[in-house]
């Protein structure tokens, strides 16, 4: 399978559809979408430590092409206690190895590039762009990926919107042979994880030069509520995105 045609849907478009912890409430809402992959995302160490799958879940999630784990947002941050940061990549190694999954999404922080306990995990890593308020920016995401050779980068068509709409072109330039997957969504009017439908054309243009890669794409957004529909359509949409003409040039 071309990997173009390989789109994931992050769990993160739907957190607000459940009050659980555990994620495997929201997989029941995703079995019924047509994507060929899932990114498990655990916005906190509660949700991680809360995740139990159901025997269905687990064997759908395995049979799927293209499954990814995206680590606590806060796992890497200013004084973190290494013993916790442990515990939990314990627990993501072990979902990682029970679904079969393909990459583990970790968010940087300015406090803390050293990622040597990452060094011994054996699953694959990929270190995220954040947005401009972040203050990560492209030479910071340089020195994590000059120094950890085994990291992989994951692009956040979104997030990087916020530096400027030459800021995706420049992400790839820099790291095209280390980019693993593609987070989609739009930006409109300075919110991220928005609908591609309302992006302004300045966004489009932006985001033009990620049609030359050939890697995943996990649309996370953010959706509201039991909009089943509408979760479907934007699917489409996308996938539409990247079957319209890639000449296609907008002012």
């Amino acid at each position: 399978m071309h990997m173009k045609s390989v789109f994931s849907f992050a769990l993160g478009n739907i957190w607000r559809w459940s009050n659980s912890k555990n994620r495997n409430t929201l997989i029941n809402f995703v079995k019924k979408l047509d994507i060929s992959g899932v990114e498990l995302t655990f916005s906190t160490k509660e949700e991680l430590y809360a995740f139990r799958l159901s025997k269905p879940n687990k064997k759908w999630l395995r049979d799927l092409e293209y499954v990814t784990i995206h680590a606590p947002f806060r796992l890497y941050q200013k004084a973190a206690n290494e013993e916790e940061v442990i515990k939990q990549i314990n627990v993501i190694s072990k979902i990682y190895h029970d679904l079969n999954c393909k990459n583990v999404i970790i968010h940087p922080e300015t406090e803390m590039f050293n990622l040597d306990l990452l060094n011994e995990c054996e699953f694959e890593i990929s270190v995220e762009n954040l947005p401009q308020k972040s203050s990560i920016s492209i030479l910071n995401l340089r020195e994590i990926l000059d120094k950890y050779s085994h990291i992989k980068f994951c692009l956040d068509i979104s997030h990087a919107y916020s530096w400027s709409k030459f800021e995706t072109g420049k992400l790839i330039e820099v790291f095209q042979d280390r980019i693993s997957q593609i987070h989609f969504s739009g930006s409109y009017r300075k919110k991220d994880h928005q609908s591609l439908q309302k992006v302004s054309k300045a966004f489009l243009f932006s985001i033009q030069p990620i049609k030359q890669l050939k890697v995943p794409i996990v649309i996370e957004e953010d959706m509201e509520p039991n909009s089943l529909e509408y979760v479907k359509g934007e699917i489409e949409y996308i996938k539409n995105f990247f079957q319209m003409d890639k000449k296609l040039r907008y002012s």
